[in-house]
């Protein structure tokens, strides 16, 4: 955790948001926990602050990171570690040869997706322009964490790839995140049913890549409720899923390089989409 130490509140503020967005007044029950004498026009004042400095978003009354703000940070000690560290560090994943893989482990859906955008990031920075393909049960991320997802989109296709996105559902829920897409450079195709039958696994290709995801069953048992019941992405429903990811559960994250398969998973999730030829 980069401010571990939490030495003003400003500090403070990026370390509780670490972990993924929060409302006002859960970020600033949290403050109070450990700072007893925050007021709630103190954290408004750090707020605008970090705000200004484009360190921080605020959407209504909800609280996250700007993620352009992470990516220089990650940027930042990916380079380090480049020069610093052993092959055996994080990020190594960029140097693996076909038929490798790295495997990973976390203890919440939330703090999977952080370390998700990360890698991706750093993917589209080494292999620009190629399009990204994405399966998910639902793409809840665009419901839960609506900021760091369109951000995740809107760089891609900076970088001259295209955001292309499956998913095995036709939900309420799933079907409202379809404004989400222009239908060219971003893309969205709903199966009538899953394209796996495991609940829990997502799956991204970009190049020879291949990201690899299970979560949690028992959150993915919860998310498949909430998509089953719900029908409007309402403060309640979105508070509620944000819930769900950030839970205890145990994450598998495997990133590999494998040509073979990666060109197999390809040809399944390119077939509802248009793909321009590259020059």
């Amino acid at each position: 955790m980069i401010f571990s130490a939490h030495k003003n509140l400003g500090e403070s503020v990026i370390g509780y948001l670490q972990k993924g967005p929060l409302f006002t007044g859960e970020l600033l029950k949290f403050l109070q926990k450990k700072r007893p004498r925050t007021t709630k026009q103190g954290m408004y004042a750090v707020l605008r602050k970090l705000i200004q400095a484009e360190v921080v978003l605020k959407h209504k009354k909800q609280i996250s990171l700007n993620v352009t703000w992470l990516t220089k940070v990650e940027s930042f000690v990916t380079l380090a570690e480049h020069f610093y560290a052993s092959a055996s560090r994080s990020g190594s994943f960029l140097s693996l040869a076909d038929g490798e893989n790295i495997r990973y482990e976390f203890h919440n859906t939330n703090a999977t997706d952080a370390f998700w955008i990360h890698v991706l990031l750093l993917l589209v920075e080494a292999h620009p322009r190629q399009p990204w393909f994405g399966y998910n049960p639902h793409d809840w991320f665009f419901v839960a964490r609506a900021e760091s997802e369109r951000a995740l989109r809107d760089f891609l296709v900076k970088k001259g790839g295209q955001y292309l996105m499956v998913v095995g559902s036709k939900r309420p829920l799933d079907k409202l995140i379809r404004k989400e897409f222009d239908g060219k450079r971003s893309q969205y195709f709903m199966r009538e049913t899953p394209m796996f039958p495991q609940n829990n696994y997502y799956v991204n290709i970009i190049g020879d890549y291949i990201i690899e995801v299970w979560i949690d069953t028992a959150q993915a048992k919860a998310i498949e409720h909430l998509y089953a019941t719900a029908t409007e992405a309402t403060t309640e429903v979105v508070k509620q899923l944000q819930d769900i990811i950030r839970s205890k559960g145990k994450t598998k994250f495997v990133v590999s390089r494998n040509k073979k398969k990666a060109g197999a998973l390809r040809a399944k999730l390119s077939k509802p989409f248009y793909i321009p030829k590259r020059d």
